[in-house]
């Protein structure tokens, strides 16, 4: 009888059974994605700049900005909640995706329309129009960060690379047709809705495709390497629960905070435009495009941890991904702090010398912006989302408290000064939270853990 040799595997099918190895790959596609995405916009934002009046740019900052505040209320913590879940019970995953899908699809559409009616209220149609654009393109862009999170709790956010990439790069193709051709801003909103809808009817295939063969395959997609699992009470799971109750009991508070951790973030560029006018509008969100821009490692790192960090049953994995990832922030704020002064006029051009002082400043809050990061996914991982919409309630009334003082005095360095004062108290009541979660005995918080 003959004994057939075993297959030898390739350098891929090796990489993919090494867990570590396989992380190493996932974070440095999405890394790489995540650079492409953002160099995308960052591209469109730096030619808008040159190619629109500052009031124009400043019109296309504040819809960019009240259409990305639009998109995170209507999603409302549903993205975060269904990644874990979904990390959970992959089995679960059809049965999860189409009842959180259809939700979202509903709650943006509601976002866009409420946009809409207020711009229609008052507002010059010479504004309310590309504004409104702009918030479209952003709730549909929230539905397919939706299946990204959806994605990322099976451990395949090289799905979520591969679309990224596909997204960008068609928006910076029809961005710069747009500016090039016809430099406005109602164009320009145009252009970049339409790879959104393309993108979007590609990844719902995609996700159906992917939850159907998850589903039917034993064990789900379980990758949680001896980590904690939650299955041990099936009656307890998201995906068995009514829509309703589940919303009410775990995403509601995850919901609040990502709500208030998002107008503490970006509501400071309102504060510009009421204090300071339009054009300080312009400035101040070039350079904190420039600071957001260098958070795409530190998130792609956190899209491969989630499932890990949402199964720890201690400190460790997060101590795995927060020490090197705050370690290496810190290094790139240092550089970018000394090369600040000639970085920020020769990307927007010499108008844009006035924001060099809000940029440093910026700069100091990005270790704090990424070691945040790590916290707050953590303490979401271990069901602390009250006490994390309880920090983010603080941070937010701290946040206007130091603006309301400093962007009178200060402009927009002072709107930066207040950035890094409400990542500080970020940090502080994070670790504060995780702490009392982990001083726990160990079987408690494998408890909370499994019953969720």
């Amino acid at each position: 009888m003959r004994v057939k040799a075993p297959r030898l595997l390739t350098a891929s099918e090796r990489s993919f059974r090494n867990p570590k190895l396989r992380d190493v790959l996932l974070i440095s596609y999405k890394s790489v994605a995540d650079l492409a995405a953002k160099g995308a916009l960052f591209a469109i934002t730096v030619f808008a700049a040159r190619r629109l009046t500052p009031v124009a740019f400043g019109v296309f900052s504040l819809g960019s900005t009240l259409g990305w505040m639009a998109a995170v209320a209507s999603d409302f913590g549903i993205q975060l909640h269904l990644a874990r879940a979904v990390a959970r019970r992959p089995e679960d995953a059809p049965q999860l995706l189409t009842m959180w899908l259809r939700i979202r699809v509903w709650s943006a559409a509601a976002a866009a329309a409420a946009v809409a009616i207020v711009l229609a209220g008052g507002w010059p149609a010479s504004l309310a129009a590309p504004i409104a654009l702009l918030a479209l393109v952003y709730a549909v862009s929230g539905i397919i960060e939706l299946l990204h999170y959806f994605y990322r709790g099976l451990s395949r956010s090289d799905i979520e690379s591969s679309l990224t990439l596909w997204q960008r790069s068609s928006t910076l193709v029809c961005g710069f047709a747009a500016l090039a051709l016809f430099p406005n801003v109602t164009t320009l909103a145009v252009a970049m809705l339409l790879p959104a809808v393309a993108t979007l009817a590609v990844s719902i295939r995609i996700a159906r495709r992917l939850a159907a063969t998850t589903a039917a395959t034993p064990g789900g997609n379980d990758t949680s390497g001896g980590e904690v699992s939650a299955g041990a009470d099936e009656s307890r799971q998201p995906g068995r629960l009514p829509a309703w109750r589940t919303f009410r009991r775990d995403v509601w508070p995850i919901g609040a905070g990502i709500v208030l951790s998002a107008l503490y973030f970006r509501i400071d560029v309102f504060l510009v435009q009421l204090w300071s006018g339009t054009e300080l509008v312009a400035l101040y969100n070039a350079v904190f495009r420039l600071v957001e821009a260098l958070r795409l490692f530190p998130a792609a790192v956190i899209a491969v941890a989630l499932p890990s960090l949402c199964r720890a049953g201690d400190w460790r994995p997060l101590l795995r991904v927060a020490v090197p990832m705050t370690a290496l922030a810190a290094v790139a704020a240092a550089v970018l702090w000394a090369a600040g002064g000639v970085l920020v006029p020769l990307l927007y051009g010499a108008p844009y010398a006035r924001a060099v002082g809000a940029f440093r400043v910026l700069l100091l809050s990005f270790p704090l912006m990424a070691l945040n990061l790590a916290l707050t996914h953590q303490l979401i991982g271990w069901h602390g989302e009250r006490a994390y919409a309880v920090i983010c309630a603080v941070a937010l009334a701290a946040n206007l408290a130091m603006n309301a003082q400093l962007i009178p005095a200060a402009s927009i360095e002072g709107a930066a000064w207040a950035t890094l004062g409400t990542e500080l108290l970020l940090t502080a009541g994070c670790l504060a939270a995780l702490w009392s979660i982990a001083t726990k005995p160990r079987g408690a918080i494998v408890e909370d853990l499994v019953m969720g």
